[in-house]
């Protein structure tokens, strides 16, 4: 019985790589890409303003990170996702926060000095945190990545779990709060805490009694309403705590790769970036979610990469190079490339802000469009089929879509079947 049944484990293994079929999101309209882009725009053009007015030359505190890119992206893009409801914005921001200071110094103090298991214990162990505690949110682990591998901010220790770790994460939440409820068709957050939302039918009348009587006053109550978060808790998306070995063993395995191919394959390349924190939160916890697809991670990504280097050296011609601009600039046009292209990908955000704040990315020009953009996108989408699979996941949900919906799903019963 055992040598009838051998044969299967690889062809099924193998199966699940073609794609569950799943159909992608519709597009959206131009009205939405507008509100997404206003939104990011004034989220961290606030972050960039506070940054370099306020915390860095009053309180040598850095509040303006590359992960706010990501969370931006989810905010105001994706901002019906249960990774960018409140709690997990700000809980799971905060605790990348803290892991990240907290393996950066252990290992500091154990005189261990091996960047691949120190950047990869910091993601890997923020992602397990954060399922644990119910507060999956990607941009968390691009948090506890960027702490590592920035000696910049190192120095703030566990000051930087407050800032920029806690504080950013509720600015960037209140701006959301006002932003998205200004558009008659989001409603920001669907929820607050991580059960049922119940209301009651007596308040829900009494609203509508308000609404008929004082139009102007209703229209204000509508808005103000939106606040309290309208939607029931999303209970099947959050992940599965028995499948919490594979989102730490694959996000371990992602973060370890990239560094280890860049110090002793390429050294003179830069592969391992705070945004590959993010990618490895979706790709590896968010496995399910259209946002951690193959088409949004690679494209998304790039997209990333490419309107941060177009966007900084655009302005620099112009001799206008200061982050309060070209920061959210190079976000808020990731955001609209990526919903022309139907592949919004959060971490994409955070790859086009590093690259607007950092000089010594900068130095890369357009190879940075390359690797680490596409190259370490494209890494941990394989390293996402190889291990998201292992457990009772299929990963991806598709590929290409439209075209890959149907082919790789019926490619996917063919080999079951022969099997």
């Amino acid at each position: 019985m055992g040598d009838g049944l051998e044969p299967k484990l690889p062809c099924r293994y193998l199966a699940k790589m073609l794609g569950a079929g799943e159909e992608p999101p519709p597009r959206v309209s131009a009205f939405y890409m507008l509100c997404s882009f206003l939104g990011a725009f004034t989220g961290i053009s606030v972050l960039a303003s506070l940054h370099s007015r306020l915390m860095k030359p009053e309180a040598n505190l850095v509040l303006l990170i590359g992960a706010f890119g990501a969370m931006s992206v989810l905010l105001f893009s994706a901002c019906k996702a249960y990774v960018a409801q409140p709690l997990n914005v700000i809980l799971g921001n905060t605790l990348g926060g803290l892991v990240g200071v907290t393996v950066f110094e252990l290992m500091a103090f154990a005189n261990v000095d091996l960047l691949w298991l120190t950047a990869a214990l910091a993601v890997s162990l923020t992602i397990l945190a954060q399922e644990l505690t119910r507060s999956v949110h990607p941009p968390g682990a691009a948090t506890a990545l960027i702490y590592v591998i920035t000696p910049s901010v190192q120095h703030l220790g566990m000051t930087y779990v407050f800032c920029p770790a806690f504080l950013g994460a509720v600015i960037l939440v209140a701006v959301a709060c006002v932003t998205n409820n200004l558009s008659p068709d989001r409603t920001y957050p669907q929820y607050w805490w991580p059960w049922k939302s119940i209301r009651l039918e007596s308040d829900s009348q009494e609203e509508a009694s308000i609404e008929s009587k004082t139009p102007r006053f209703g229209r204000l109550h509508s808005f103000l309403a939106k606040f309290r978060g309208d939607a029931e808790v999303p209970v099947d998306a959050f992940p599965l705590l028995q499948q919490s070995w594979c989102s730490f063993l694959g996000s371990f395995l992602g973060i370890a790769v990239l560094a280890l191919i860049h110090e002793r394959l390429f050294p003179d390349a830069v592969l391992l970036i705070g945004s590959c924190g993010a990618v490895a939160g979706i790709v590896f916890s968010s496995w399910r979610s259209p946002l951690g697809q193959p088409k949004n991670v690679i494209l998304g990504n790039t997209l990333g990469g490419l309107a941060g280097f177009l966007v900084q050296r655009l302005l620099s011609l112009a001799s206008e190079n200061g982050t309060w601009l070209t920061a959210p600039l190079a976000l808020a046009l990731t955001i609209t490339l990526q919903e022309l292209g139907n592949a919004v990908h959060p971490p994409g955000g955070a790859t086009a802000l590093l690259f607007a704040m950092d000089p010594s990315l900068q130095r890369m020009g357009y190879m940075y469009v390359l690797s680490p953009s596409f190259l370490g996108a494209v890494i941990l989408v394989s390293l996402g089929c190889l291990t998201n699979n292992l457990a009772q996941r299929q990963y991806p949900q598709y590929w290409f879509p439209p075209l890959s919906v149907n082919y790789f799903a019926r490619k996917a019963e063919t080999l079951e079947c022969q099997c």
